[in-house]
């Protein structure tokens, strides 16, 4: 498991500082992705640009300070989301138990 950060682009950006000025995310995944790829999901309406690959997964992203953490200190912090890259199509569909 690594890290990645990613900005959101319907256009793969090369430019420093047009992705310098982009707002990032972070995901924890097991993919073997590099730095320029592009991830389409139905989870989001913009596809993701990796721009950067981190050697370990993180559990807390702040999303004032963009610090990455395995202690909560903040409440800026939140958890960080895994992304697992399935081939298409995919006919999985995911759902959790409510409590009754």
């Amino acid at each position: 498991m690594k890290a990645i950060i990613v900005i959101y682009t319907n256009r793969k950006i090369t430019s420093i500082k047009d992705m310098g000025a982009m707002k990032r995310y972070t995901f924890n995944t097991e993919a073997d992705l590099k730095e320029g790829d592009m991830v389409k999901s139905p989870t989001y309406l913009t596809p993701l640009q990796v721009v950067k690959v981190l050697d370990r997964p993180f559990k807390y992203y702040n999303q004032t300070t963009g610090e990455l953490s395995d202690i909560y200190t903040s409440t800026n912090q939140w958890v960080i989301r895994t992304l697992v890259i399935a081939p298409e199509p995919t006919d999985i569909v995911y759902g959790s138990l409510m409590p009754l």
